[in-house]
């Protein structure tokens, strides 16, 4: 007679939860925050040779990245001129795993300063396909982010984050 399966461990839905939180905090920017390349920053979270899908309706194109390289030169140049970024979760991670892949599905709210001084929020829905590589661990393979307008009243009642 054999044994069932062994489900995968709460620890990995845990730990992609974990790593898809400090993904979108990696985003965050104080005032006058030395400039740092994408892939120092987000080397952790993407493996930069491997195909991808990513893509965020914040981008006014709407175009889809097949590269990690194209959405980082597609977001960071004018991610790095916004004066300040914050972050917050609103609804925390939901994974699933099932082997290698794991599913995200978290809600985040952004308040961006713009070099300009104005002031902008977001709520966004982020979803993520994780891809457990070996050696490398935990890496998004897949991304969708669709992002709402929200006042910056509405934001900061909501998360007291500083803009």
């Amino acid at each position: 007679m054999t044994s069932p399966p062994v489900p995968e461990t709460v620890d990995d839905a845990e730990e992609v939860a974990t790593l898809q939180q400090e993904w979108i905090l990696g985003w965050d920017k104080t005032e006058n925050e030395e400039f740092r390349p994408f892939r120092e920053v987000f080397d952790r979270y993407y493996d930069f040779d491997a195909p991808v899908i990513l893509y965020d309706d914040f981008d006014p194109q709407r175009r889809v990245f097949r590269a990690v390289q194209d959405y980082a030169a597609a977001f960071w140049p004018g991610f790095s001129q916004l004066r300040s970024a914050a972050h917050a979760i609103e609804a925390p991670p939901e994974v699933i795993v099932e082997g290698n892949l794991a599913a995200t599905r978290m809600v985040f709210i952004a308040v961006l300063t713009q070099p300009d001084g104005t002031v902008v929020a977001n709520r966004a829905t982020n979803s993520q396909v994780w891809r457990r590589i070996e050696g490398m661990g935990w890496r998004i393979v897949r991304d969708h982010t669709s992002v709402d307008e929200i006042t910056v009243d509405e934001a900061v009642a909501t998360f007291p984050v500083k803009g």
